[in-house]
């Protein structure tokens, strides 16, 4: 016997799920401007399927990422009652599109389901539904940055921040501090800013590196969101495109150059997809980057592809001045960053445990140095991070080959400083019995003095030996480590990204005794450092040419 579904147990099933909600019900405007049923990108599904209270979504452009938020807040709109939605775009442009963006949702849903709110356009800013019968209203506003109405008394239970990278200066601050407190902490209330990246000075991108790094140890209450361009499925161009590029109308791929080779692997690992499909993606990767050089005013290119189009979450924030290390060395490092391919666990003998993420296996023979940057308990992360080292040759045809300071593994958790003394010992036995290098501003030092092959401290000028063991910082030696460290920058074979996106935290200011601010996370930055002063400490071993240890002069 067949059962039968009411139209009211229907539309509970279909309301009870909102990307089936949107996909059936909604309709919106592609981009040859028809009206079509409101079919998920990928990138669009991920934001409603892990959202969170409060987000922070770095994307790129054009990839509808405003489209599906207006949709869920509308829905909100129409289904509970009392339901306050604030939209703040960064032009009075946009904010008129997305209000009629968010009229063309209700109009294709009121045509399937006559009995929803009535809609009421009550002026350039305001949208209401009420239903009289039922006693049912709500509203919506969508403002510019600098239009909107800072009233402090009526709750808001939908906040959309868009596109707040390209928000008037000034603007930030004042609808922080009065939009985004009377979100009241209840469940089921929103709070998202997303935008495209627009630099590294403003105050996006400091609230974003600010929830990527403090999440675990609460100093944000933000989840992070980062996509990626090639996750965008309509990014793609085939040889035989209408504006596929003179030279890249073959297949396969030709000329493809090393970043775009890592580029690949990168997205068939992310997509599990073919050559076939990344080459497509590169292809109208070329293609976009082509169109922008195009676009020159006064010698500068207007639109900057890895801005638009991000595909790490460092590289896409293109760097303010003042920087430390150089920028196009540190970017160049970061695309070619991976995963490390090895994961070990260490398990102390009070049975705990640590995972070390492992790019270059131990190898026998080898000395290594491990730097430690003790972190504070449960309140910083400590890290310990493993080098080994290998120094520059003329071979017997007279050619010279550069030294490498190669990157082999990195620790890190919030770890006391017993703990992270256990581990690192654990550590260096693992590493053919590396030389730990602490930094001696902690506690830590008390529980490694047992380990047979520690750093005595030497006098960065002297070189005289002291009795002390580890590395001090302090401002005399911060700026000869970070002087080494920019030195040998190109010679530094390291794909943990913790590291290099640390580097770009490291400012020169001249305005402070050191000479050397910091402006986020420097942790991982630190224990690479460490290691690279203190890389005389290595044992003794075989060269690639036979030659015993460092020369005398090398790294002086």
């Amino acid at each position: 016997m067949q059962s039968t579904v009411s139209q009211a147990q229907a539309l509970k099933v279909l309301f009870s799920n909102r990307i089936l909600t949107m996909e059936t019900l909604l309709e919106i405007e592609n981009k040859d401007r028809t009206l079509v049923p409101f079919k998920l990108q990928a990138i669009q599904r991920d934001m409603l399927e892990t959202s969170t209270p409060r987000d922070i979504y770095v994307k790129p452009g054009q990839i509808g990422a405003t489209s599906v938020h207006v949709a869920d807040f509308y829905l909100d709109n129409i289904t509970i009652n009392g339901t306050v939605s604030v939209i703040i775009s960064y032009d009075d442009f946009s904010a008129e599109r997305l209000l009629l963006k968010a009229k063309k949702y209700h109009r294709s849903l009121e045509r399937r389901i006559p009995t929803i709110p009535h809609l009421d356009h009550k002026s350039a800013t305001e949208l209401s539904w009420e239903n009289k019968k039922t006693n049912f209203s709500s509203f919506m506003y969508i403002f510019s940055a600098r239009s909107y109405t800072k009233g402090r008394g009526e709750a808001i239970h939908n906040l959309l921040l868009d596109e707040y990278a390209f928000w008037p200066p000034g603007t930030h601050e004042d609808v922080f501090a009065s939009a985004v407190q009377r979100v009241p902490l209840k469940v089921g209330t929103k709070v998202r800013f997303v935008s495209t990246p627009n630099g590294e000075d403003n105050p996006f991108c400091e609230f974003y590196r600010a929830a990527k790094e403090g999440t675990v140890v609460a100093k944000s209450v933000y989840k992070h969101h980062f996509y990626p361009w090639y996750l965008h499925e309509e990014y793609m161009m085939l040889a035989d495109d209408d504006f596929c590029l003179e030279a890249d109308a073959f297949d396969p791929l030709p000329n493809i150059t090393a970043e775009e080779q890592i580029l690949i692997q990168r997205i068939n690992g992310l997509l599990e997809c073919d050559d076939f499909l990344a080459q497509a993606k590169i292809r109208w990767r070329r293609y976009k980057i082509a169109e922008m050089a195009s676009m020159r005013r006064s010698g500068e290119t207007i639109f900057i592809f890895p801005q638009e189009y991000p595909e790490d979450d460092e590289t896409c924030f293109i760097t303010a001045g003042g920087q430390a290390y150089n920028a196009d060395i540190v970017e160049t490092k970061i695309r070619n960053c991976i995963p490390a391919p090895i994961t070990h666990n260490l398990v102390s003998a009070q049975g705990l445990s640590a995972s070390v993420d492992i790019w270059h296996d131990k190898e026998e023979g080898r000395g290594y140095v491990i730097g430690i940057d003790p972190g504070k308990g449960k309140t910083s992360e400590s890290v310990a991070s493993v080098w080994t080292f290998y120094e520059g040759y003329t071979d017997k045809d007279g050619k010279e080959h550069s030294p490498i300071l190669q990157h082999c593994a990195t620790l890190a958790g919030f770890y006391d400083e017993a703990e992270m003394g256990d581990y690192c010992k654990l550590l260096g036995h693992y590493f053919n019995g590396a030389v730990l290098a602490p930094e001696d501003n902690l506690d830590l030092v008390s529980h490694v003095r047992d380990y047979p092959d520690l750093y005595w401290r030497e006098d960065v000028r002297t070189g005289k030996v002291s009795r002390s063991i580890g590395w001090q910082t302090n401002v005399s030696t911060k700026p000869y480590m970070i002087t080494e460290v920019n030195r040998l920058l190109e010679y530094l074979d390291c794909q943990d990204s913790r590291f290099w996106s640390q580097c770009k935290n490291i400012r020169r200011n001249a305005s402070v005794k050191s000479g050397i601010i910091v402006v986020g996370a420097d942790d991982h930055h630190d224990a690479g450092a460490i290691t690279v002063v203190c890389r005389d400490a290595q044992p003794v071993h075989r060269g690639f040419v036979g030659v015993s240890g460092w020369s005398d002069s090398w790294g002086r």
